[in-house]
């Protein structure tokens, strides 16, 4: 190996993508936030933090004609309660060829039923790329669902910063089924798959369980720059019983006004939520129990204004037929994404398998209300 050797600091400052800032880890190097700390700093929610760090849709990009590529990162990964470690692999694109990679150590962060959490430590991991020595681009996808922490770079060629793609900049932001936990590497997240799909240059807000309507993700979407917004609203509200009739409705208002604030013309697509029978017509929250999720069991004459997925749907379409005047904000029936017919696809009865997540993007591409060639790029 050559000497060529990129500090974290250079790392994340000239090569890293899809991030909002980063914090210094525990090991010498940085780990890349979605979200800035102010924002990060109004909510305390365990799951929220995780998610929020986990790099769904960061990436490293850079031209190189090295044959040999050494990253020192330090990752964990984490296992729910009643459920397998979620394993983190990264993906690496490098020219036309695409490989996935899973180091060969990681911490563990373990959760009980309780929600209580104790971590299974590892050292750093060193992930080795070789490759033939031609002068390429490389993009390598972070694990889209662990917290990742670089530390450095070596190569035994020139490694140079790759320039600003000039490609149409799309914000989505989504609940787990945008995150996509159950996909197997960071590019088959049905997100990851349309960016690359369509040439659009992805910021993902996908946070699992934490779609809830924060108005500091509000904010964050309204000051950062896009060609493309997409949500997808309603789900997490009713997984974690989070609202009822009286303050979702208001909530998805204050959410579209606030982006609207920083993107008055901006194509604008809130996306209603997917087929999910066990909240249907059920009110949550949700549990996890053998493997499945169930909804709560409920007396409805008791709970006046509680919410369903049906409810949630209607009234985000409400919302946006409220703004039928503006041309730049449109209305996208989740199940047009993923109905009813497709609920076998529910691998705990509440996300899809990739088979589903595949759906997913495949029919987001042919159904969007917006035409791609009117997106443009960055002025």
């Amino acid at each position: 190996m050559s000497e060529i050797e990129i500090d974290a600091q250079t790392l994340c400052s000239e090569y890293l993508f899809g991030h909002a800032e980063v914090e210094p880890g525990e090991h010498g190097g940085l780990l890349p936030h979605r979200l800035p700390a102010a924002a990060r700093a109004q909510c305390d929610d365990p799951l929220f933090r995780w998610v929020e760090a986990s790099p769904a849709g960061v990436r490293l990009r850079l031209r190189t004609a090295a044959s040999r590529i050494e990253l020192r990162l330090a990752i964990t990964a984490r296992e729910p309660s009643g459920r397998p470690v979620v394993v983190p692999r990264l993906t690496l694109r490098d020219g036309d060829s695409v490989t996935v990679l899973e180091p060969e150590r990681y911490c563990v962060q373990v959760e009980d039923a309780q929600g209580n959490t104790t971590l299974r430590r590892s050292e750093p991991a060193l992930l080795v790329i070789e490759r033939a020595a031609r002068e390429e681009l490389l993009e390598l996808l972070l694990p889209h669902h662990s917290l990742t922490e670089l530390i450095s770079l070596r190569a035994d060629a020139e490694l140079t910063p790759a320039p600003v793609p000039q490609l149409p900049r799309w914000i989505h932001h989504g609940s787990s089924i945008s995150h996509c936990f159950e996909s197997p590497s960071p590019d088959r997240a049905w997100p990851a798959q349309v960016a690359r799909s369509m040439g659009w240059e992805l910021r993902d807000l996908s946070l699992a369980g934490n779609a809830q309507l924060d108005p500091f993700v509000a904010r964050f979407i309204r000051d950062t720059p896009a060609e493309l917004i997409t949500l997808k609203l309603g789900i997490n509200v009713i997984n974690g019983d989070t609202m009822r009739r009286r303050a979702f409705g208001p909530a998805v208002h204050g959410f579209i006004e606030t982006i609207r604030e920083g993107h008055p013309h901006t194509p604008l697509v809130v996306i209603t939520a997917i087929s999910c029978p066990i909240v249907e017509r059920t009110p949550g929250p949700v549990y996890f129990e053998h493997g499945r999720f169930r909804a709560a069991t409920r007396e409805l004459s008791l709970d006046d204004g509680a919410l369903t997925l049906e409810d949630t749907r209607e009234l985000v379409g409400e919302a946006v037929l409220a703004r039928s005047a503006d041309p730049n904000i449109h209305l996208l029936d989740g199940l047009e994404l993923f109905g009813h017919a497709d609920a076998h696809l529910l691998c705990d009865d509440l996300h899809p398998d990739q088979r589903g997540y595949d759906l997913i993007a495949q029919r987001f591409i042919e159904k969007l209300p917006v035409a791609p060639r009117a997106l443009g790029g960055p002025a």
